[in-house]
Parts: C-alpha cells; sequence; structure tokens
C-alpha cells in the first residue's frame, strides 16, 4: 500500500466509530459516497467480512487506513486477536489498531511485539492508542512502548488527549505517528470516573470544530500530512442523521477544522 497520505496536506478518513451501524465493507462505501478517500473498518468476524471489504475496496478505490480493534489483556495475544492481524495484512489495511487493558507495561510491550512479529513482512504496522480509561494511559507510556517495538507507532486523539490532560499542541516526533484520530469535546465538565470518560468516548462526541478542543494546536503538533481519521461517535448525531449524511457532515466539520474555515 502506498504512503495514505500526500507529503503536507492531511488526507481524511471514515473511522468505522463514526457510523458504526453499518458493515464493515458499508463503512467502505458510505466513506467513498461521502468523499473520503480512506477508511477505518471495525469487524466482528474478520474471515467471514473481510471478502466482502476487499471487493468494496476495489470498486471503491478508497483505502484502509486502519482496522479495529486488538484490545490487549493480560493473557497477551489471543487466537482472535491473531485473526484480526492477519485479515488487516491481507486487505493491505496501514494500521492495525490497538488498545491495552493489561496494566504491566512490560507484558504489554511484548504483546505489541508479538503482534508486530505476525505483521512482519506487510505494508500493515501496529498502532497503540492512549486513553484515560485504558491501562496506557499517558502519552509518555505509549511512546515507551512504541520506541521499544520498531515500527509501531501512537494514535494520538484529540478527545483522549485532553482527557488524560495532555497538552494538545506538543509537538509530535514524525517517527512515532502514522495518523491521528480528529474529533472534539462539549464543554461540559471533565469526566472523573473512568466509566464516564468511556462513555464520553463511545456516545458523546461532537464535530470537528463544534466544540471547545483546541484542533488547530493539536494539528500543528502533528507530524506534516499525516492522515487524520474523524471519529465521532455521537449517540445525537446518530438519532439526527443516517450514515451517509452523518459521514457527509463530519466531512465538511472536519475539512473545515484543517483549513481554517477557508
Amino acid at each position: 500500500m502506498a504512503d495514505p497520505a500526500g507529503p503536507s496536506s492531511p488526507t481524511l478518513s471514515l473511522s468505522a466509530g463514526s457510523v458504526l451501524e453499518l458493515s464493515p465493507d458499508g463503512v467502505v462505501r458510505c466513506a467513498a459516497e461521502a468523499g473520503f478517500p480512506l477508511a477505518g473498518v471495525r469487524f466482528t468476524d474478520p474471515r467471514a467480512q473481510a471478502p466482502a471489504v476487499a471487493d468494496a475496496v476495489r470498486r471503491t478505490g478508497v483505502r484502509l487506513l486502519d482496522v479495529e480493534v486488538v484490545r490487549l489483556g493480560p493473557a497477551g495475544v489471543t487466537d482472535a486477536d491473531r485473526r484480526l492481524a492477519d485479515t488487516a495484512a491481507v486487505l493491505d489495511a496501514a494500521f492495525l489498531l490497538t488498545v491495552s487493558e493489561d496494566p504491566d507495561e512490560g507484558r504489554t510491550t511484548a504483546s505489541v511485539a508479538a503482534l508486530a512479529e505476525i505483521l512482519a513482512g506487510s505494508a500493515t504496522r501496529v498502532t497503540l492508542e492512549p486513553m484515560a480509561f485504558t491501562a496506557v494511559r499517558s502519552r509518555a507510556a505509549a511512546e515507551r512502548i512504541a520506541r521499544a517495538v520498531p515500527g509501531t507507532v501512537v494514535l494520538p486523539d484529540a478527545l483522549h488527549l485532553h482527557r488524560m490532560r495532555e497538552p494538545l499542541d506538543a509537538p509530535w516526533p514524525a517517527e512515532l505517528v502514522g495518523y491521528a484520530q480528529l474529533t472534539d469535546a462539549g464543554p461540559g465538565a471533565h469526566p472523573e470516573s473512568a466509566e464516564l470518560l468511556a462513555h464520553e468516548a463511545r456516545h458523546d462526541r461532537v464535530p470537528p470544530g463544534d466544540g471547545v478542543l483546541d484542533l488547530a494546536g493539536f494539528l500543528a503538533a502533528l507530524p506534516a500530512g499525516v492522515p487524520l481519521a474523524v471519529e465521532v461517535q455521537s449517540d445525537v448525531l446518530a438519532a439526527e442523521h443516517a450514515p451517509l449524511d452523518r459521514a457527509v457532515l463530519l466531512r465538511k466539520a472536519a475539512s473545515a477544522v484543517v483549513t481554517g474555515g477557508s
């Protein structure tokens, strides 16, 4: 797979989380109709669903930015994780999105290394996403793990960085970021519990530019040209807009943020 971004301007991807009611191949088709050149997919049965995704990619020309999601636990890489990694590689996805629910950083690092070994020789790389309600809950921890496993990158998400109380405008090393997730947060109080943080991330996001996050600072801190996955899991948007209309709305909102409203 070729580099999914140009040398300077970010390329937008429709994240699976923004249109969760769609099948994986449906996300690819929706991305194409909404004007996204990239898409991310979330599988429930990778081997059964992969052929339809491959067909949608072939027919639409949309490329796969990421495949979701490996949730690493204390038991390490499972057979289900291996199947998902194999599917990501076969589909030529650029990244395999990974989070950790293992509180032992050493074990998490070993599991990430095991995933990277499965993907060796393919175009797919492991990306580790830090979140305040997972075991990797700081940027520093995610960077340590990524640096320990060559080829692994960190996935910055504007909402998660904000909720981890990380500065959005702190620059990222180019070698540690493959893409980023663009989203926004409403003006409400900072959720204090893991349950509330997870609920916000999965149900209460708002379109880029409609919230309170310093997205201009976030974008300026990223390496030039990294793709931006537009991930807005919102019960409000899902109730008000059909998937395609929602995807178009989010593409327009993201484009306005990226271009500074021009």
